[in-house]
């Protein structure tokens, strides 16, 4: 008898995260479809999903990105509201990315850099979504929303890196959050090119 050796293959969490995603997935598809304010909707959220990481990374606890992803919803919102009343001087996109700074120094002073390399991914990406949520900000509408849809697609492929290398968050979020990046990600595309 010989010995095969098998690979390991991360296991998708289930259906679940799949099955909340698409309701989320339909809802912006119909906001992207009925809004003319897509850039400015959507791309402070790049920046809100790079949030949901470094606070699931500076606690240690993978399951929390869920509790974040309730936390900084709540928060986003309040920036979209006291933007709209003009009572915040930045714009909701240079508001999310600006809280990205507290959010890493916050895993600094818990000592998360000791992990050299998990450390690095996580500053990168909150660097580059960072960026990204700040070009959305351009006065072209379509170019921000193009740069939101390339966004979102991007942190499709980042929450596929996490699911697979099973660091910082759940499965089940990794799993959840990709489906909506993609499906939110082509949709702002779509919006941009028509």
């Amino acid at each position: 008898m010989t010995h095969q050796e098998f690979t390991h293959r991360p296991r998708l969490a289930g259906g679940w995260p799949t099955a909340a995603a698409v309701p989320v997935v339909a809802g912006a598809v119909t906001v992207i479809a009925l809004s003319d304010r897509q850039a400015s909707l959507f791309g402070p959220a790049v920046a809100t999903m790079a949030g949901i990481y470094l606070i699931a990374y500076a606690l240690g606890r993978p399951s929390t990105a869920w509790l974040a992803f309730a936390i900084l919803s709540a928060v986003a919102t309040v920036v979209h509201l006291l933007a709209a009343l003009l009572a915040l001087p930045v714009g909701p996109a240079a508001g999310m990315t600006l809280l990205l700074v507290p959010l890493w120094m916050w895993a600094v002073a818990r000592r998360r850099f000791t992990q050299a390399r998990t450390f690095s991914v996580q500053t990168a990406g909150m660097v580059g979504f960072g960026v990204i949520a700040l070009l959305t900000a351009v006065p072209q509408p379509h170019v921000g929303t193009a740069v939101a849809g390339a966004g979102f697609l991007a942190h499709g492929i980042w929450d596929i890196y996490h699911f697979r290398v099973n660091q910082v968050v759940s499965r089940s979020w990794s799993q959840f959050c990709a489906v909506v990046d993609v499906g939110v990600g082509i949709a702002l595309i779509v919006a941009a090119a028509g």
